[in-house]
């Protein structure tokens, strides 16, 4: 890739480095051009001084490193994402100039700015961007012994008409190379970036000075896939570049000692499969019949084959990593959206094309594919996308009824989904593939199983279980994980705990008849996981087993997980909560995408509380782990402040989400809150003397506050709870 020269980072001297990019979603050729630029109509881009946005910048310390970037410089840190252009121009409601990049063909095409100076340390991510799609969202990647991990950081939205400023914190792992934040969007409109700024977000550790990650020995451990040969396939989604990568020879042993089942983790999707370039340049001549190429999964195919490894297609038809064009008449984003008619042409063809592929190369390998992904939404209404506005409402139909014309006859078809564990959301899937499997075109079910927080078992399986009873169809786990609860003063024993009651219940309905025919854990080490901050798979990134794999194998061997020795007993049944963050701890955990911090101004009760910043959407916020009280009447009392009208104290019940109190924060004020909550039935009495039914059988108590009505910025002091009398 050509490099643009780095400018204008505040570096200490002696660690000033050069980076490379790297990975298989970072392959391109850096665009740039500052004059000359003629941006697209609609953009007003003459400013005046009265258009101008004063920005507060973050501090910077002596001889810390920093990214300090807006654009106003002759020379850019900025690095072009993929075969796009960074142009430098002026904008209205700007700190001056913004960059913009065009030519964006597939979602993750955009804006790198290179950090591997923070290897090692915490970072504050500030900037301001504008996208005519609404939303840009803020990335990092880094590279691990040759594997390259993408984590989604947080989203800038409603940002179509106006510059909108996010800020994020997040941690970069030790011993990571080639580390970017960066920006994409969820379609291919121009991204505008004011400023982008990354600083430490604590004391600073110089990523020289780390000592150096050793690979363990896996030679020992026990194998999953020869301890369920008789049960199921065990699996595991693998990136390209764990393939292709000479460094990853470690990986690629493990992964055969471990799994006899792979799913592409990128490389198979439809932004991969579907050939930009030969499209965009003769869109007439494949304007019905898309050109499609293998080039991103074919090593890993190539691999499985010689290895015996099965591979699970993941997937056809996804509303998102669908790049924004194949839906448009002549591929063409700045004409219309082509007819019903030519996308289901386009639609059976594209089908056509890959199953020509796989059947003509790989017939051995595939023993099932995921036709469609995640097309129920969270209001458990059919998910409205583009494949709705082209098609129709029965798009799914369409493409189960293609992809049966055109697989393999040994290729099983599959649904698959997340959260398919919540009630009324399963209820929805099921609805959307009756017809479906009336007509003998789909197989299988695939339950995604990205867990958060604990699912109870009652609660997955007995989704399990009404899938295969009402479709008549086999069960995948297609995407495995379980987010170490950090608010558990034993996260990585109790993670392995819940593996290991996951894999027993899945065991148990396996004898009971129904057809679970894989397992896969989607990701091989915790620093590789799109989740890696939550540490949610079974080995870390040095390869050492955890826990959770410990689990894995109980589950079928026998035996429990043995309580580390620094295993910290958790409070008895009785004893009273405290979260007064006067010792800069807390005892909960973020709520998706927020920044949580203990500030020393302006508390509420003593000294310190704690700051709940960044939200993107209104339901982020802070959780705190109270299941020791489930089943008790309790009386809470805490002290909030915030600019939203409204912030609640609410319950995370899956499919529920209710309320426990609403409090007016509208005056910007600390509001001091107290009540009393009687769950000793699963008919909850809440403060107000409302009721709201709750299951039965709950083996979890998660509390949160949010601001649901908005993303303000919301703090929370002097937060108590304790048995009622």
């Amino acid at each position: 890739m050509k490099k643009q020269k780095i400018a204008s980072v505040v570096l200490a001297s002696a660690i000033l480095s050069s980076v490379a990019l790297s990975g298989c979603k970072s392959e391109g050729t850096t665009s740039i051009s500052l004059q000359g630029y003629q941006p697209p109509t609609g953009y007003t881009t003459t400013a005046s001084p009265e258009d101008q946005f004063e920005v507060t910048k973050p501090e910077v310390k002596d001889g810390v490193p920093s990214v300090m970037e807006d654009f106003n410089s002759d020379e850019m840190i900025a690095e072009a994402r993929g075969e796009v252009t960074l142009t430098v121009e002026d904008a209205k409601n700007a700190n001056g100039k913004v960059v913009r990049c065009t030519g964006r063909t597939d979602n993750w095409n955009g804006i790198n700015f290179p950090c591997s100076v923070f290897a090692g340390n915490n970072i504050r991510i500030q900037t301001r961007c504008r996208c005519p799609g609404g939303t840009v969202r803020i990335s990092l990647q880094f590279d691990n012994m040759g594997n390259t991990t993408y984590s989604n950081l947080m989203d800038i939205k409603d940002c179509s008409a106006d510059f909108v400023e996010q800020v994020v914190t997040c941690s970069v792992p030790e011993n990571v190379e080639n580390v970017f934040v960066y920006l994409e969007g969820v379609d291919t409109s121009d991204i505008l970036c004011d400023y982008m700024y990354v600083t430490c977000d604590g004391e600073y550790k110089d990523p020289s000075a780390a000592p150096k990650a050793e690979i363990a020995d896996t030679s020992s451990y026990e194998s999953l896939k020869d301890l369920y040969k008789d049960q199921f396939l065990l699996g595991c989604c693998v990136p390209r570049n764990m393939i292709e990568v000479e460094e990853s020879e470690p990986y690629r042993k493990l992964l055969l000692a471990q799994f006899n089942s792979f799913t592409c983790e990128n490389e198979m999707k439809p932004d991969s499969i579907l050939d930009a370039e030969t499209n965009l340049g003769d869109p007439a001549k494949y304007n019905e019949a898309p050109a499609v190429h293998f080039d991103a999964c074919k090593a890993t195919l190539d691999f499985a084959k010689e290895n015996g490894i099965k591979m699970r297609g993941h997937t056809l038809v996804w509303h998102n990593q669908t790049p924004d064009w194949f839906f448009y008449e002549n591929y063409d984003v700045n004409g219309k959206l082509a007819s019903r008619e030519l996308m289901l042409k386009r639609l059976e063809n594209y089908i056509k094309a890959v199953f020509e592929y796989i059947n003509a190369n790989y017939s051995d390998v595939f023993y099932a594919f995921d036709v469609a992904n995640e097309c129920v939404d969270d209001e458990y209404n059919l998910r409205k996308s583009h494949w709705t506005e082209t098609i129709g409402d029965d798009f799914l139909v369409y493409a189960f009824q293609y992809a049966r014309k055109y697989a393999g006859k040994d290729i099983k078809l599959f649904y698959n989904d997340y959260n398919e564990y919540v009630a009324k959301k399963r209820d929805k899937i099921i609805e959307v593939l009756k017809p479906i499997a009336e007509a003998g075109n789909i197989d299988g079910m695939g339950l995604q199983s990205h867990i958060s927080n604990p699912v109870s078992m009652e609660d997955y399986i007995g989704s399990l279980k009404k899938y295969a009873d009402e479709l008549k169809v086999t069960i995948h786990v297609t995407e495995l994980d379980v987010n170490a609860q950090k608010a558990s003063g034993n996260p990585d024993y109790d993670q392995g705990v819940y593996y290991q009651t996951l894999f027993t219940e899945l065991l148990k309905a396996k004898k009971e008849g129904y057809d679970i025919e894989s397992v896969t854990i989607w990701g091989l080490t915790d620093l590789g996981s799109w989740r890696s901050a939550q540490t949610p798979v079974l080995f870390t990134g040095n390869l050492e087993a955890k826990l959770a794999f410990q689990g894995v194998v109980n589950a079928i061997k026998g035996g429990e997980i043995e309580k580390p020795a620094d295993y910290v007993e958790p409070p008895k049944e009785g004893d009273p909560f405290d979260d007064n963050f006067e010792n800069d701890k807390f005892a909960g955990v973020a709520r998706a995408g927020v920044n949580l911090k203990v500030v020393s101004e302006g508390a509420y009760e003593g000294e310190k509380c704690l700051a709940v910043t960044g939200a993107s959407e209104t339901w982020d916020g802070y959780t705190v782990d109270l299941s020791r009280f489930l089943g008790k009447k309790i009386k809470f009392s805490f002290a909030l402040k915030s600019t939203a009208a409204k912030t609640s104290f609410s319950a995370d019940i899956a499919d529920l989400w209710p309320h426990i109190i609403e409090v007016d924060t509208s005056s910007g004020e600390w509001v001091p809150v107290e009540g009393v909550l009687d769950m000793t039935s699963n008919k909850w009495i809440l403060p107000s003397g409302d009721t709201v039914e709750v299951p039965a059988d709950m083996s979890s108590l998660m509390l949160y506050f949010e601001t649901f009505d908005c993303t303000d910025d919301f703090y929370v002091d002097a937060f108590h709870i304790e048995i009622a009398s």
